[in-house]
Order: C-alpha cells, then sequence, then structure tokens
C-alpha cells in the first residue's frame, strides 16, 4: 500500500508538472503568456517553420491575417527609433522581424511579442534562438522577450497584460470591423503608459490587389459616411491578375477595413489619444500586386496624455 502511494504522489506530482508546462501560464482572463523557453519548446514540439517568402519578399501569415512585408515601413521605423530602452509592445508581431530588430538596437529595451495566433510566436522565439546561436545577438536578450497570445479586442485578454511606454500595431486594424476598431483603441489607450507613444500601420484603399473597390469608397466619402472603407468581404474586389493562386487562398473570408487618415485620426482623438500624425505613406517595398499612387498605408502616431 505504500509503495501505491508513493506511486500515485509520483503520478499526481508529474501530471501537475505536466499541465503547468502545457498551458504555459494560461491565464483565467484568457491570454496566454510564454516565455522564451516555453515558446521555443512548442516551436520544436510543433515543427514550426515560417513560410517561404513571396516574390516581393512578404511573408504570408498562418491564419489568413496579411503577411510580414521584407522592408520596414515609416510607422516601424519611428516606432524602432522611440522604443529604444523602453518597456513595449507589439500586437501582431507574426514572426518577430521588429522584436529582433529591437533587440539588437538595444540590451535595455523589455519587449512583449503579441500575436492572434501562438504558432507565430513560436517560430518567433526560434529566429531569435537562431540569432543568439549564430553569435548575432547576445544570449541573454531571451531574457528581454516575453510572447502572449490574446485578441487586443476582448477584454479578458488585455486586462493581465500589463502597461507599455511604446506600442506598435502592425498591419492589424484593418481586419477589425467598426465596432472592434472602436474597443481596440479603448483597449490600447489602457495599455500605454502616460506619455508614451502608439504606432499604427495599415492598409488603404488605394492598393492594386483591390482598387475596383476605390470608386466605392470614393463614393461614400463623399456621401459623408463614417466608415467608407468597410466592407464584409474582399472576394468581389480581388484582381486575380496580380494575385497568385497560393495567396487567392491565404486570403480571409471575414470582413475587412479599409482605413484613411481621417478615420484613424477620429477614432485615436475621440478615445482620448493626442494624434502627433496622421497620414497616407507608400509601400517600403517594390510590389506589383499592391503598389498603387503612393498611398497603399496609412500611419498614425498618438500620444497619451
Amino acid at each position: 500500500m505504500n509503495i501505491m502511494l508513493k506511486d500515485l504522489a509520483k503520478i499526481r506530482m508529474l501530471f501537475v508538472t505536466v499541465m503547468c508546462l502545457s498551458h504555459v501560464c494560461a491565464e483565467p482572463d484568457g491570454n496566454r503568456v510564454f516565455t522564451y523557453e516555453q515558446a521555443l519548446a512548442k516551436c520544436d514540439e510543433l515543427d514550426l517553420k515560417p513560410p517561404v517568402p513571396d516574390a516581393d519578399g512578404r511573408l504570408q501569415t498562418l491564419n489568413k491575417r496579411g503577411a510580414v512585408t521584407a522592408a520596414p515601413d515609416y510607422a516601424t521605423l519611428e516606432f524602432l527609433k522611440y522604443a529604444k530602452g523602453k518597456s513595449v509592445l507589439e500586437i501582431g508581431g507574426a514572426y518577430g522581424s521588429v522584436m529582433l530588430t529591437a533587440l539588437h538596437q538595444s540590451k535595455d529595451t523589455k519587449y512583449t511579442l503579441s500575436d492572434l495566433d501562438e504558432r507565430h510566436l513560436f517560430i518567433a522565439s526560434k529566429r531569435l534562438a537562431k540569432e543568439m546561436q549564430e553569435n548575432k545577438l547576445d544570449m541573454d536578450s531571451a531574457k528581454q522577450v516575453q510572447f502572449i497570445q490574446a485578441d487586443i479586442t476582448k477584454d479578458q485578454d488585455i486586462s493581465n497584460i500589463g502597461t507599455y511606454e511604446a506600442i506598435f500595431v502592425g498591419r492589424v486594424l484593418h481586419y477589425l470591423t467598426p465596432e472592434q476598431l472602436e474597443v481596440t483603441v479603448k483597449h490600447l489607450f489602457l495599455l500605454l503608459k502616460p506619455a508614451g507613444r502608439i504606432f499604427v500601420v495599415a492598409i488603404t484603399p488605394y492598393v492594386k490587389r483591390y482598387e475596383s473597390f476605390i470608386p466605392e469608397y470614393e463614393r461614400r466619402v463623399g456621401a459623408g459616411e463614417k466608415n467608407p472603407g468597410f466592407v464584409q468581404s474582399l472576394q468581389p474586389y480581388l484582381n486575380r491578375d496580380v494575385t497568385t493562386e497560393s495567396q487567392c487562398k491565404n486570403i480571409t473570408d471575414d470582413p475587412f477595413f479599409f482605413l484613411d487618415d481621417k478615420v484613424l485620426r477620429s477614432v485615436f482623438e475621440k478615445n482620448g489619444f493626442r494624434v502627433i500624425e496622421s497620414t497616407m505613406k507608400p509601400l517600403s517595398y517594390v510590389s506589383t500586386s499592391w503598389a498603387l499612387d503612393g498611398r497603399e498605408n496609412v500611419i498614425l502616431i498618438a500620444e497619451k496624455p
């Protein structure tokens, strides 16, 4: 009987340990927090690898939420300059390209990488491991980061993320409905420390892939509609002449919100931010699928008073 009790105790302890590792700090509030070591172990366990780049260098996401660009855009560069040595949060960070650049910049930056799809975070940890193994980053760089799987639109997912001196939101907001955008900006205000800054980049209607939507968008603007870039589906506007078959398969079936400088400025000011800059910007890379007239991106930089 004593042997059986001892065995049961060992089994119970093993079960507790496995559960702790398997849920990896899963919080009752909703999000999942991973250390570098935990994310790396999950990447190996799932045998995850980043996708093969498109012809323009973009890396498609695993959850049909766009792609990671090969070259940093204006908002990214401004964020990196401001974020050096600060506590920062990146939302929709995918495979960690911006994170790695920030770690190269400073050993004092504390970086939280967040994404809706935890697989992206696991791959980001593997990329970090490779940088350290190749002596491109100090081994202590892993101590500068944490990974959080969270849905920025949900109250329970942002309740224990913390607050930050700088936030970067890259190509995320156009996947929200107008109602979700409103909630998200409220959440961003809560996550930012006073005097902290937020940096946003999103897609405008002025892109080659969806240029057939432009007349409808401009008609809505002329009619004074509040959210002229919101569509229930991208499919009616897709230019298949400039979109490969594999890219077509990776396009979301969900609603989409082409954004512009006026809409972004309005929703951020309404929710307490002081907008420093809100403007259209060109792509930072060459693309026959996206480049149109230099207004492909909208960027916003704002401060919490």
